[in-house]
């Protein structure tokens, strides 16, 4: 629950769970060992009043008005010194007879003139259930139990239902994981179709959820479809204010050039300058917003088939240059961005380094856990340390001469910045030459 933290929901309904249980086994196990008790004891009671009864039934005024009784009775724990069962008959407040089990000794008489209601006493330090009752002749019945009969048939219960509540509560446990999981499929199937969302497999979530999930749901398809809409009206905004601003801007640079031809090279040239400087805003923020408005839906399979589709765009483009360009990123590594996105990153760094290079350009990648590193080398000059921080802006160019219009790296960086990733210019180690490299999250 990595799964189970205690933010997430199964956490939660593992600890309640494991909670309620507990408490519920734990009151089961008393109120039943208090039933069972009451039970016992009622029984015990129910024995020691028949054993009373038949020891009066038994009992007959003997020569000399001493009792007699005819017969031991029919239990043979009160024969047994270790059973714990014991009786007695007094004679005017006397021990007259008592029970084999007793070993000659006596229990204490009763007070008065006793009571039929079974109640606990000690005698002789043991703990006693005693029944009393008086009879004709001045004799008196005594039937008692030791309490550590009764404490022994509790405590072997006791332990029966300990083990029967453990295994109980083993399978109430069980049973509330299984819940657990089915109960919370849907959010793991709710979170594989927003993976989904995000790779652009889907353009909304599926209405088929359980009803606590449907409004959830509803709200984000709702706000998924706003900021789509958003979005799309937004670049129709920055496509029209292009569009509206290229053509006067193109008389602007019309007028400047018949500037020039007039004579009037020095305004001429400020002119078009402001008109290039501009055209470049232009350019930057339509690439801009036309990247901004795929971040985040779609997913490349595999990076090393896409780049040769770029690569093949290149080679075509720098036909006149014997250049070699290797493309060396392993088969089957996934990158989670937007394939149009993408194509712009590799275009401007591969354009960029065909540019510059000598004779080989390099592209390869490194996959780690958390992140995907794009490295882009060529064999040229390389660029000062001093000014790799000045070639991100926008339009700075190094060398006029070579052709290009300054926006290829901070588009670029502007891009990556979008997927939280980051943009590195380095010096090859072990020669001239530049490396760029992109970082970007795998997430």
């Amino acid at each position: 629950m990595s799964q189970s933290r205690p933010h997430s929901l199964r956490f939660r309904f593992a600890i309640a769970s494991l909670l309620w249980v507990g408490i519920a086994t734990l009151l089961a196990g008393v109120v039943i060992s208090d039933l069972y008790r009451r039970h016992v004891t009622h029984t015990f009671v129910g024995d020691l009043t028949n054993h009373l009864d038949e020891l009066t039934m038994l009992t007959m005024p003997g020569a000399g008005g001493a009792p007699v009784m005819f017969r031991p009775l029919s239990d043979p724990r009160f024969q047994d010194p270790r059973s714990g069962f014991y009786w007695q008959i007094e004679q005017n407040g006397r021990p007259a007879l008592t029970s084999r089990s007793l070993e000659g000794h006596y229990i204490v008489p009763a007070s008065g003139s006793g009571s039929p209601s079974p109640y606990w006493t000690r005698d002789h330090g043991e703990k006693l259930l005693r029944i009393d009752r008086p009879g004709a002749g001045g004799l008196s019945f005594s039937i008692t139990a030791s309490g550590r009969v009764l404490d022994a048939e509790l405590i072997a219960f006791r332990s029966d239902l300990a083990i029967s509540l453990a295994l109980f509560a083993a399978l109430m446990l069980t049973g509330a994981a299984l819940q657990v999981r089915y109960g919370l499929r849907p959010t793991q199937r709710l979170a594989q179709w927003i993976d989904e969302l995000r790779e652009g497999k889907r353009r909304r979530l599926p209405g088929d959820v359980p009803s606590e999930f449907s409004g959830t749901v509803g709200r984000l398809n709702e706000l998924m479809e706003a900021q789509a809409s958003l979005v799309a009206r937004a670049r129709v905004e920055a496509g029209n204010l292009g569009h509206n601003l290229r053509t006067p801007l193109a008389l602007v640079t019309a007028e400047a050039e018949r500037l020039a031809d007039a004579g009037q090279g020095d305004a001429a040239r400020f002119i078009l300058d402001q008109c290039h400087r501009m055209q470049r805003q232009i350019d930057y923020q339509m690439k801009r917003a036309a990247a901004a408005g795929a971040r985040g839906t779609g997913v490349v399979d595999d990076l090393r088939a896409f780049t040769d589709q770029i690569i093949g765009a290149l080679q075509r483009l720098h036909s006149d240059r014997d250049l070699t360009i290797v493309n060396a990123i392993p088969p089957g590594v996934a990158i989670r961005v937007d394939p149009g996105d993408l194509a712009e990153i590799l275009s401007n760094l591969i354009d960029n380094a065909c540019k510059w290079a000598a004779s080989v350009v390099s592209i390869s990648a490194l996959a780690g856990a958390a992140s995907i590193e794009i490295l882009v080398t060529d064999d040229g000059v390389g660029i000062p340390e001093g000014l790799r921080n000045q070639v991100l802006d926008l339009g700075v160019r190094l060398d006029d001469a070579t052709p290009g219009s300054g926006l290829g790296l901070t588009v670029t960086r502007d891009i990556v910045s979008l997927y939280d990733g980051a943009l590195d210019l380095r010096s090859v180690p072990d020669g001239p030459g530049l490396i760029a490299v992109v970082q970007l999250p795998r997430r």
